[in-house]
């Protein structure tokens, strides 16, 4: 069973826990007749007349034959579904290299190849038995499977400044998830990861971010997804929306999968008064995608801010923290200016939305800053018609 927490929502994880069984000494049918040894001991041994109280003798499948504790005859101790050790000479007190939930609640207990306990592990939620017994873990949107083995990938720690272009397939330290309807997801996945208070990681590339770490992920410094004015970040510009009716008129802002806000025009006014439909909720969107980016009316006018990118934080079995900087903002829109014959022009573009950022963990802690602002639009172009008046005829 699977547990999942996000910003938005959790699920509970209920545990069915046992311990390790210890093995238990069983009698021979004949060990109340203990001076008659020699009827007690097995067919391949020999007569046992007599032998070193509680020595092991050998394994008989499942069990141990011990040298009784008078010496004149011999027992056998059932060693449980644990099995006997012959070259150790005793019961296993747990099965060899195996794991099992504990009689302590949330709790695993691990056995060594020896046979005996080897430490035990708090579990953050509750041990589960099935398929085979470990701690809860998460099972997040978007990358349902992605947390049911752990890593084997070291940790990843930034502690100054750092790129990921996701679109390079050797950034994507686990693998790449295609999405229908959405960007390819470049997962970077490592045991721990941590971005310092002196780290900055900057993200860029067509495909969606996705940081997925077995325990911690922490987040002190700055992790930069947003775009980088008419660039888009990661997983940022798979969809459009916002326009404008002409290359003379102002470009709208982009919404996040959705129309954004009409630019303005020599007619009418833009933004609010004529604003696109309203705002779609990220947790709904059933692929992990960043912004929009606005749409540009006439070829060669300038280019609109680039749309903020996608990502999503994954603790598999721990805390998603945030004590520094996530950016996902979009990029602003170009300024006006001149066009291609003498007395047009091109009016300034629309900015790009912010993108998308989703936390997932066992837990989540923020106690910095999460922007996914909108990019502002570009200045308009001042009329040339102001030299011949003498006057400033304002913005367009």
């Amino acid at each position: 069973m699977r547990t999942a927490s996000t910003c938005i929502y959790s699920l509970i994880c209920w545990a069915i826990a046992c311990g390790f069984p210890r093995p238990a000494d069983v009698p021979s049918p004949d060990a109340d007749a203990g001076r008659d040894a020699a009827l007690d001991a097995p067919p391949d041994m020999g007569l046992v007349s007599s032998c070193t109280a509680d020595e092991f003798i050998a394994c008989e499948a499942n069990s141990a034959r011990l040298c009784n504790s008078t010496g004149d005859g011999t027992i056998s101790r059932d060693c449980g579904f644990a099995g006997c050790n012959a070259d150790a000479k005793r019961c296993n007190q747990c099965a060899p290299s195996s794991d099992a939930c504990s009689t302590v609640a949330n709790e695993l207990d691990h056995c060594g190849s020896d046979g005996l306990p080897a430490g035990h592990e708090a579990c953050l939620l509750a041990c589960n038995n099935t398929p085979a017994a470990h701690c809860a873990y998460l099972e997040p949107r978007y990358l349902a499977d992605i947390c049911d083995l752990a890593t084997t990938n070291p940790d990843f720690v930034v502690s100054s400044s750092a790129s990921i272009d996701t679109g390079m397939d050797g950034s994507c330290t686990g693998g790449v998830v295609a999405q229908t309807g959405g960007p390819d997801i470049c997962v970077v996945r490592h045991g721990t990861i941590v971005v310092t208070a002196s780290g900055t990681l900057t993200a860029s590339g067509s495909r969606a971010l996705a940081l997925v770490a077995d325990s911690a992920l922490t987040i002190d410094g700055v992790l930069d997804v947003g775009a980088n004015t008419v660039l888009s970040g990661p997983g940022g510009g798979f969809f459009a929306s916002g326009d404008r009716p002409s290359s003379s008129d102002g470009g709208g802002g982009a919404g996040f999968a959705t129309a954004g806000g009409n630019g303005g025009s020599a007619m009418q006014d833009g933004g609010g008064g004529h604003g696109g439909d309203r705002a779609t909720d990220p947790s709904l969107v059933s692929v992990l995608v960043g912004g929009a980016r606005p749409t540009r009316a006439a070829a060669g006018g300038p280019q609109s801010g680039g749309a903020g990118g996608a990502a999503t934080l994954i603790a598999c079995r721990g805390t998603v923290s945030v004590s520094g900087l996530i950016d996902a903002g979009g990029g602003g829109g170009l300024g006006g200016r001149p066009g291609t014959f003498s007395g047009s022009f091109f009016a300034g573009a629309g900015g790009g939305s912010g993108g998308n950022v989703v936390l997932q963990g066992l837990s989540i802690r923020v106690t910095g800053q999460v922007f996914a602002n909108g990019g502002g639009g570009g200045a308009g172009l001042r009329g040339e018609r102001a030299a011949a008046t003498g006057r400033c005829v304002g913005a367009r």
